[in-house]
């Protein structure tokens, strides 16, 4: 009869300790753990920068006249897209139109005295003063018609670009200054959005480089804008500089004034990238296993950022290092391995699911 397991327990003990003794090979000795690894690489940091931006319109003006006087017409539709030079507002110009009338008789006669001088020149019936005050006379008169001219002009106040015009508060009637302001007017073919960023980021973004700017409208589009200013100093008192994106606005829905989220994708330092899996934390910190001659090995790391299946971390690794990836909770220092191919596990045949028939009863 076969001793049972409770009386050969029994019998070991009562024999004493050295039949409990095995030798120290025999007893430390640990089967193959199945790892896989992968290479160290490195990779450099991929860094998001986002800022609130404000937008403003590629030219913009608020209009005022070059004249003052009594408002005569006003030609202003608000959010109309006027070419350049289009008459906005139209003042008195009564008196104008007598001075440059005035001016234009001045120089007819300035003319044919000039002439009447010159006809006679080496005859001697004029005095050689006589023609060059007669030639100063005509060039005065040049002038002073030139003078009514524009007088007679900035009785009219037009559109010095083509963009839309505002709203304005000004009437037919009513009295305005060199200060008034009549409307505004803005060329938004392309916004200009402003934003700033904190000066770690200084060099890390150029000219030319893109970005993407999401109004904070209803308008869910988000859109790509190029930097095309840079500013050339740090704000002392909020660490920042700004910089200037310009967004093209052909479809015409977005506004100057708006508010835009800006986000800037920008590589940082080169660093360590290894799979998530592979991280482990202790009470000391962030670590992963190394195989090294087909032993593991523990290496301490610092976590520098998390990437979609990846980190990237510091650390005494070396490009093409065996870091395990899959079999970490088997791992321990001087462990012996067995590497397998990553490729092999997901090797399964296909399973032909198939739903049961229930048959008719």
């Amino acid at each position: 009869m076969k001793p049972r397991p409770v009386q050969l327990i029994l019998a070991l003990l009562l024999c004493g300790p050295a039949l409990l003794v095995v030798p120290a090979s025999v007893a430390l000795a640990q089967p193959e753990a199945a790892v896989v690894v992968t290479p160290a690489e490195t990779a450099r940091e991929r860094i998001i920068i986002r800022a609130v931006g404000q937008s403003r319109a590629l030219r913009s003006t608020t209009l005022e006249p070059d004249a003052s006087g009594r408002v005569r017409e006003v030609l202003i539709e608000p959010d109309t897209l006027v070419s350049e030079g289009t008459p906005l507002l139209r003042l008195d110009d009564r008196a104008e139109r007598i001075a440059l009338g005035l001016a234009e008789i001045r120089l007819a006669d300035a003319r044919r005295l000039l002439e009447r001088y010159t006809r006679a020149d080496g005859t001697g019936a004029f005095a050689p003063t006589t023609v060059d005050e007669a030639r100063r006379d005509v060039e005065l008169a040049e002038l002073e018609l030139a003078q009514a001219q524009v007088a007679l002009a900035d009785r009219t106040l037009r559109a010095p670009f083509a963009g839309y015009t505002g709203l304005t508060d000004v009437e037919a009637g009513a009295r305005v200054t060199e200060d008034t302001a009549v409307t505004t007017l803005d060329d938004r073919r392309r916004l200009l959005v402003r934003f700033r960023v904190a000066e770690r980021h200084f060099g890390r973004i150029g000219l030319g480089d893109e970005v993407s700017v999401r109004a904070w409208s209803d308008d869910p589009a988000i859109r790509t804008a190029t930097i095309t200013r840079i500013d050339s100093r740090i704000d002392t008192t909020s660490g920042t500089f700004r910089m200037e994106a310009s967004l093209a606005n052909a479809d015409d829905v977005l506004r100057p004034g708006m508010r835009f989220a800006v986000s800037i994708e920008t590589e940082g330092p080169a660093h360590w990238r290894i799979p998530e899996t592979a991280l482990l934390w202790g009470d000391d910190g962030a670590y992963a296993w190394r195989i090294s001659a087909g032993k593991a090995e523990r290496v301490d790391l610092q976590l520098v950022s998390r990437e979609r299946g990846h980190v990237l971390v510091d650390g005494p690794l070396a490009s093409g290092d065996d870091i395990v990836s899959e079999g970490v909770q088997r791992m321990r220092p001087g462990r012996t391995v067995r590497i397998l191919n990553a490729s092999a596990l997901d090797d399964y045949p296909a399973l032909d699911a198939r739903r049961a028939r229930q048959s008719d009863s």
